[in-house]
């Protein structure tokens, strides 16, 4: 799909810019540098494919998945669809049952009373599990909702939103503020909460696009741009990143005698 670019315009216009840090004058170059890493990433990567999971389901996925690798995030997802018929079962079955089904991930002592406690929080505000109406419900709204539930934090909410919902609202995980960081699209001590809104000032205000920009980083950051010994000679965005420019580029260019 692609970005129309009235939707990529309305993005460069915006006046109300968070501030970076840098100059006023250079925010635009951040607008453009963030639009052409987008481009790249998504020809080398491909769109970003939308999820079938309903809001409910992937709010359980994300839950699982916090300091998880992706394998036993997935294990420990479809161990508890087998077990449990439905998210009501899981919410009401004893919780050091949903602990051993969920053995596999980081921290199953706590992420199983969690979704529990979330369960029934639901259950107590909507009647049932429910969580589509979050699809027809504006960003700030939906946002607000999920901030009610203790361990639903920003990127949990954004995830929720952006891959279910198909919202305008840019997840910050590890990779994407790693990358984003080197890339000189954050400063160096912009925390990972506060990049959520500061990397989505800089894109269009379109589902997609923000999609692949998070779709892009993160395999971009688990294939190529890792936490130790980046592979920048196998990067595509090296004339654009600051890390290669300012670190990694003068080590390799031989000082004139």
């Amino acid at each position: 799909m692609e970005v129309s670019g009235e939707a990529v315009k309305k993005s460069r216009s915006r006046a109300n810019l968070p501030d970076y840090g840098y100059p006023v004058e250079d925010r635009a170059v951040l607008v453009d540098k963030a639009t052409t890493v987008n481009e790249r990433l998504t020809l080398k990567y491909g769109p970003a494919r939308w999820s079938s999971k309903d809001p409910m389901s992937m709010l359980v996925d994300i839950i699982l998945s916090h300091r998880t690798r992706d394998a036993q995030t997935a294990a420990a997802y479809a161990a508890l669809k087998a077990r449990y018929a439905t998210w009501e079962d899981l919410r009401d079955a004893p919780t050091a049952d949903v602990e051993a089904t969920i053995a596999g991930v980081t921290w199953p002592e706590q992420k199983a009373p969690r979704l529990q406690a979330i369960m029934r929080k639901i259950t107590a505000d909507q009647g049932n599990l429910n969580l589509d109406f979050l699809k027809e419900w504006p960003v700030e709204q939906g946002v607000e909702y999920l901030s009610r539930f203790e361990g639903v934090g920003p990127k949990t909410r954004a995830c929720v939103l952006l891959f279910s919902c198909r919202k305008p609202i840019l997840p910050v995980d590890t990779h994407v503020h790693r990358v984003s960081i080197r890339l000189g699209l954050l400063g160096p001590k912009v925390s990972a909460e506060a990049a959520h809104d500061l990397l989505q000032a800089l894109l269009p205000d379109a589902a997609q696009a923000i999609y692949n920009f998070h779709r892009g980083l993160l395999r971009h950051g688990q294939q190529v741009c890792v936490y130790e010994r980046p592979r920048c000679q196998q990067c595509i965005l090296r004339d654009l990143c600051d890390y290669y420019q300012k670190k990694v580029l003068p080590q390799a260019t031989p000082a004139r005698g």
